[in-house]
């Protein structure tokens, strides 16, 4: 039987890799994906561009000045003005041609919080916010020291709070990043699952169209058919994310080292964290919440996260998953008949693989609850729910065991089934089965 299976699984697989459009996706997509790096850095460079704002302030507010601190390179600078400056004059006037954004003040702001701005192009969110920033700061500082505040005062009350929340266990680390981890390799086995898997359904409703399977149940078995088919079709689906994998890493390594060859620099990078670190504009020490934000990260990715395992555990429940998943959309493939009723029939199985997966996505911020510990127990769940929790360190060796037996039940009792429905299906043409006799297959059929 083996040897049979075998020389399926060869034969589906080398009939897939051969093909053209195989050859071209695999191709392709790492090449989307690094050029899609590429503009989404390049942009971020573009975005660097200084707005030059002229910020009108009749009542002298501001006194003219906006505190930027030590900045080498902010995002806004700012230049003032007491007259008042029409729309019209903004626009045309070729003295204000150097200024990408006009902001009017009011007199009466403290009250009224309004103040309006005219940009003569988009500015970056970044930007954006910077400037709001820095004149909301310096109308609060006006709006302190007419209420007999004084500046050095106002802004010692100002400088904002680090919060930090932390387990009473000494040992505990902050699994937030961890989490992420995890919800990353769940990503990973729902697109496997939901492209492969259907793949499936296209596979076996091809060679039923075609009649070629009439010549191979007469050398084989339905089930080994059944199972080399999945199988081959899940060693292609291997085969492309390894090949996207290595391309991928390499075009981004190849962009690093010739193209943006600053962007990962260390001390470019601590000069990033330092600059953005704090935009409140307060002289005392602001920026340690983000230092220890970067440290726990580092600590979480070298210490926090149990890569080995995941890695394992990744390999096992994308397999499994897939098996699981794949049986179903066999069963799919073999009881339509056409193109058309397949694609019918698969709706409701890749809208429950979709809901399975956004559900995952929901209960991950809570990996210790009771709901994420059923997801991660029941099989249709589990390879989407359990690698976010081994992540998050919520999952006790117990519920791995637990876990793996009822997955492995299950794809043994769906493939089972859909060996059945496969047996009586693939030779029955003119006709899509109803759920109903689906069911029937898989409880009568011999």
């Amino acid at each position: 039987m083996m040897s049979k299976v075998g020389l399926i699984i060869k034969r589906e697989y080398s009939a897939r890799v051969k093909k053209r459009s195989f050859l071209l996706i695999t191709a392709l997509v790492p090449l989307l994906v690094a050029g899609l790096v590429f503009l989404a850095m390049w942009f971020s460079i573009q975005e660097i561009k200084q707005i030059n704002v002229l910020v009108v302030d009749p009542g002298d507010l501001c006194h003219g000045k906006v505190f930027t601190g030590d900045e080498t390179n902010p995002p806004a600078v700012f230049s003032f003005v007491q007259e008042d400056i029409s729309l019209d004059d903004f626009q045309h006037n070729e003295a204000y041609k150097g200024f990408d954004l006009l902001l009017g003040i009011h007199s009466q702001v403290i009250t009224n919080k309004g103040i309006k701005g005219f940009f003569r192009e988009s500015i970056t969110p970044k930007a954006e916010y910077y400037i709001k920033d820095k004149i909301e700061l310096r109308l609060e500082e006006y709006f302190a020291m007419d209420r007999g505040i004084s500046l050095n005062e106002y802004r010692r009350i100002r400088q904002e709070f680090n919060f930090h929340l932390a387990s009473i266990d000494p040992d505990a680390q902050d699994m937030t990043y961890a989490r992420w981890v995890g919800i990353v390799f769940s990503t990973l086995i729902f697109l496997f699952i939901y492209i492969y898997a259907s793949q499936v359904t296209h596979g076996v409703l091809e060679e039923k169209t075609s009649r070629i399977v009439e010549i191979l149940v007469s050398s084989v078995k339905p089930f080994q058919l059944m199972i080399g088919k999945i199988i081959g079709i899940g060693l292609v689906g291997l085969t492309q994310f390894a090949i996207w994998i290595v391309l991928i890493g390499l075009s981004l390594f190849l962009m690093r080292e010739f193209v943006f060859q600053d962007i990962l620099d260390p001390q470019v990078l601590a000069e990033a964290m330092s600059a953005s670190g704090d935009l409140s504009g307060d002289l005392l020490t602001g920026g340690g919440s983000h230092i220890m934000k970067d440290s726990a990260l580092i600590d979480v990715i070298y210490n926090g996260v149990p890569w080995s395992t995941l890695l394992f555990l990744f390999l096992i429940y994308f397999m499994g998953g897939y098996l699981l998943f794949g049986a179903v959309f066999a069963i799919v493939g073999a009881a339509v008949d056409s193109e058309t009723d397949s694609h019918q029939a698969m709706l409701p199985v890749q809208l429950t693989v979709i809901f399975i997966y956004v559900i995952g996505c929901f209960v991950v911020f809570n990996p210790g609850g009771t709901t994420a510990m059923w997801l991660s127990q029941i099989p249709f769940t589990s390879p989407f729910m359990m690698l976010q929790r081994v992540a998050a360190g919520a999952v006790h060796y117990t519920e791995l065991i637990l876990s793996f037996v009822l997955l492995s039940l299950m794809i043994f009792v769906s493939l089972k089934g859909a060996a059945k429905v496969y047996r009586t299906g693939i030779l029955m043409y003119g006709k899509k089965a109803s759920w109903k006799e689906i069911f029937k297959w898989m409880r009568y059929s011999n």
